[in-house]
C-alpha cells in the first residue's frame, strides 16, 4: 500500500481491499486500540472481571486510561456488557464488562 496526502486529500494506491483507505487514514491520523484489562470485584464468585473499552480509545491515551482504571473496584453482580466506567478521559469511550460475575 502506498499513500500520499496533498491539500488535505489522502491518496492510496496498490491496495486490494476497499477497506484499505479508511484503515490507512485511521492508522495515520487517529490510531485507536481496544483496551483490555481486569478490575477487582468485591463480593463476587471471581476476584476480577475482564473489561474492554468500547469503542477503541486513541492509542496515545492507553497508558493514561490504564492509570485511571487502576484503583477502581466494582461490586458483584456484574453482567457481560455492564458499563463499569463512562467516558474515560473524556474520549467518549466506556469500560465494559466482558464476563459475568455472580454475588456470593
Amino acid at each position: 500500500v502506498e499513500w500520499t496526502k496533498e491539500d488535505g486529500v489522502l491518496g492510496i494506491k496498490n491496495h486490494l481491499c476497499k477497506l484499505a483507505g479508511p484503515y490507512v487514514e485511521s492508522e495515520l491520523f487517529d490510531p485507536r486500540r481496544l483496551l483490555t484489562t481486569s478490575i477487582p470485584v468485591d463480593g463476587g464468585d471471581w476476584p476480577l472481571v475482564s473489561v474492554k473499552s468500547s469503542p477503541p480509545i486513541p492509542k496515545n491515551m492507553m497508558l493514561e486510561a490504564m492509570d485511571e482504571i487502576t484503583g477502581v473496584r466494582v461490586k458483584a453482580p456484574i453482567k457481560v456488557g455492564d458499563v463499569l466506567m463512562t467516558n474515560i478521559l473524556g474520549t467518549g469511550c466506556d469500560v465494559v464488562a466482558t464476563r459475568n460475575v455472580k454475588s456470593v
